[in-house]
């Protein structure tokens, strides 16, 4: 405590013109909190960074 969180995520956007493939990762710590109707799970985010938030590729979609 408080525990520490780490989130991996990817995320694709399709546009008409191409594919974009995102990369993000995140980190915060979690403290306990009272729950709520607004805060079901009891905790609260402290310390939030973005550690990486970046293209990993774009696909054109333009035929040839």
């Amino acid at each position: 405590y408080p525990y520490k969180v780490a989130t991996y995520a990817k995320q694709m956007i399709i546009r008409e013109s191409n594919v974009t493939e995102r990369s993000l990762v995140t980190r915060c710590n979690l403290i306990n909190s009272v729950r709520s109707d607004n805060n079901p799970h009891g905790f609260i985010m402290e310390a939030f960074e973005i550690v990486e938030n970046r293209d990993i590729r774009v696909i054109d979609r333009w035929k040839n």
